[in-house]
């Protein structure tokens, strides 16, 4: 994997807040550090003391077990799914529509 675009970025961020504990210690490092506290693989590779290609490589095996993670579990994919059903209940004006929707939410689960 080259440099990871800012789509991918936020793609792999919000995997790794859902996966992340999967992941060995020190791939769950890297991660934290490139995604979380937004480090080049520069400054990471100063911090572990090991080569930017091999931060790069851990990171991107890292992606890849996320993507793997996800293809396999989807929890991700339906956590945004739920999140906005439950934000879509803020544009109800009645109790009783909110409980339908509630309803309906639940039925889904």
């Amino acid at each position: 994997m080259a440099k990871i675009q800012l789509a991918d970025f936020v793609k792999y961020g919000k995997l790794f807040d859902v996966y992340g504990k999967l992941l060995s210690e020190e791939r769950q490092a890297l991660m934290s550090l490139y995604f979380n506290y937004n480090m080049t693989l520069a400054e990471i590779s100063k911090e572990k003391g090991i080569s930017r290609q091999a931060v790069l490589d851990g990171i991107s095996k890292a992606c890849l077990k996320l993507d793997e993670f996800e293809s396999k579990l989807n929890f991700n994919d339906k956590k945004e799914k739920f999140e906005s059903k439950l934000k879509s209940l803020k544009n109800f004006n009645s109790l009783d529509e909110i409980k339908e929707k509630v309803d309906e939410i639940l039925g889904e689960i």
